[in-house]
């Protein structure tokens, strides 16, 4: 009487498991047949997609060389803006000196030299 109690509570429940995995592996058919019609019906959207993804690529890749042209063009008018800067403010600052220079070598600016000189020791 106890073996068939013991053997029932077993079938019971052997029973149970199986009912649970059956209606998981109902869930997942269903999850499985679900996920293939969004496949089927976007398949035809996402071909026109990637079609057009395609043709904007190829667009973009003859664009390329010209607007590497165009960024080496204004890379080039930099360099010449700040080359001739630089070559301008070498030149002002040759010519500042040799005035300089003629301008010490007068009486004037020899004799105002020696005055702030003697006013700037009278102040000290």
């Amino acid at each position: 009487m106890i073996f068939i109690i013991l053997i029932s509570i077993v079938f019971i429940a052997e029973l149970i498991i199986t009912f649970t995995i059956i209606s998981y592996l109902i869930k997942l058919d269903k999850k499985i047949n679900n996920t293939s019609i969004f496949i089927e019906t976007t398949n035809p959207k996402l071909k026109d997609l990637l079609t057009l993804v395609r043709n904007i690529s190829e667009q973009i890749l003859e664009l390329i060389p010209m607007w590497i042209d165009n960024i080496k063009e204004e890379r080039d008018k930099i360099i010449l803006e700040q080359a001739k800067s630089l070559i301008s403010t070498i030149l002002f600052w040759s010519i500042n000196i040799k005035i300089i220079k003629r301008l010490r070598k007068t009486k004037i600016v020899k004799a105002v030299w020696k005055g702030l000189t003697l006013v700037q020791n009278v102040i000290y």
